[in-house]
């Protein structure tokens, strides 16, 4: 009997679900289910508890909490490595690369946590793999494709065409790829994440993308799992329903014409909480050059003292006293932060409102 990806897919109840309103004529999807995991997003200092065992490059400026285990999302070392600038021009960037690094840590707690009976993570890396070493590392190699490791753990799709570097030109990235047995099959699961517009080529996506890795790993079955806003996934005219927008529906008809299942799962996060994490390590990156402090509270400035406030609360965080003889203020009460430095963001919590 052949295998049919979608009736014999183990992601089945996630599939969005078609249906139409009596007498209406018009058909919606829905989605049934989410991914049920409860997150949330930490915000860490270098002179925080967090990082007091840790060496300045490994010290944690976000961490990330999924069922109450913890996962480093964002280091200084990511902070000084990044490709991007950290002001008003790289913020989109910033927000793409911290919605990558949510989505990748929803849907592998996702997949660990699912039917994990018969269902496993693991297998896409050979033994020879080295972490130390994994920047270009070939992941697979068959024909005239390429896929390897970009940015770990960002993975390039590359095409042999004699043109390039190499002769190989670019082709995708992939924002996570995901190997996952369940039973005896192979399945491969590609993720993209998007915080914005949805903006994918729906109907591009099954050439460019699954024609290529269906010749790398020819026996795998392929499954796409969009992780996106909710403003941007959901048509808010049914909320109660939790019907698709006209572009998530596009991609899933697309890929049903190819066999490929497709299914979508929600941020936990608003729009505000990425843009409060983008505003952090802006926060942070300035004060770790010693470039600039920047606070968010209030200020109260007098001829001898400046005192300065985290929003809400009546502790000062900073406090500065006008030497009598010099005429210069100095700190009388903040926190260490790296030798000296000071930094006007206190930890916080994000939290959602149900929480």
């Amino acid at each position: 009997m052949k295998y049919d990806p979608f009736s014999s897919s183990p992601f089945l109840k996630f599939l969005p679900v078609e249906w139409e309103i009596s007498g209406s004529g018009d058909t919606w999807y829905s989605l049934t289910r989410s991914h049920g995991l409860k997150t949330r997003v930490h915000l860490h200092n270098l002179s925080s508890p967090f990082n007091a065992e840790r060496s300045e490059l490994d010290a944690a400026l976000i961490t990330y909490e999924v069922e109450g285990r913890h996962y480093d999302l964002y280091s200084v070392s990511d902070l000084l490595n990044a490709t991007y600038s950290f002001d008003e021009d790289g913020f989109s960037n910033m927000k793409g690369d911290l919605a990558e690094r949510v989505a990748r840590r929803i849907m592998k707690r996702f997949l660990q946590r699912f039917d994990s009976h018969r269902g496993r993570l693991g297998g896409l890396f050979n033994k020879q793999f080295d972490p130390k070493f994994k920047e270009n590392y070939v992941v697979a190699h068959k024909g005239e494709y390429i896929l390897k490791i970009g940015r770990y753990p960002n993975m390039i799709l590359l095409r042999r065409t004699g043109r390039g570097d190499w002769g190989y030109q670019h082709v995708t990235d992939l924002d996570g790829l995901f190997d996952y047995r369940y039973l005896s099959r192979r399945h491969m699961i590609i993720m993209e994440s998007k915080t914005g517009k949805i903006d994918i080529n729906a109907e591009a996506l099954h050439e460019t993308l699954f024609v290529p890795l269906r010749k790398l790993f020819p026996e795998a079955t392929f499954t796409y799992v969009l992780i996106g806003n909710k403003k941007m996934l959901f048509d808010d005219r049914n909320p109660e329903y939790r019907t698709l927008q006209e572009a998530p529906i596009r991609i899933f008809n697309a890929l049903a014409k190819n066999n490929v299942p497709c299914f979508f799962f929600e941020f936990s996060e608003t729009d505000e909480d990425f843009n409060a994490m983008c505003r952090h390590l802006i926060t942070s990156y300035g004060t770790y050059h010693h470039e600039m402090v920047s606070f968010q509270g209030k200020v109260s400035i007098s001829d001898s003292q400046i005192v300065i406030f985290n929003p809400g609360s009546k502790t000062p965080y900073i406090q500065m006293e006008r030497d009598p003889l010099t005429g210069q203020f100095q700190v009388s009460h903040a926190p260490r932060f790296s030798s000296q430095v000071f930094s006007g963001a206190a930890e916080q919590d994000m939290k959602k409102p149900d929480e």
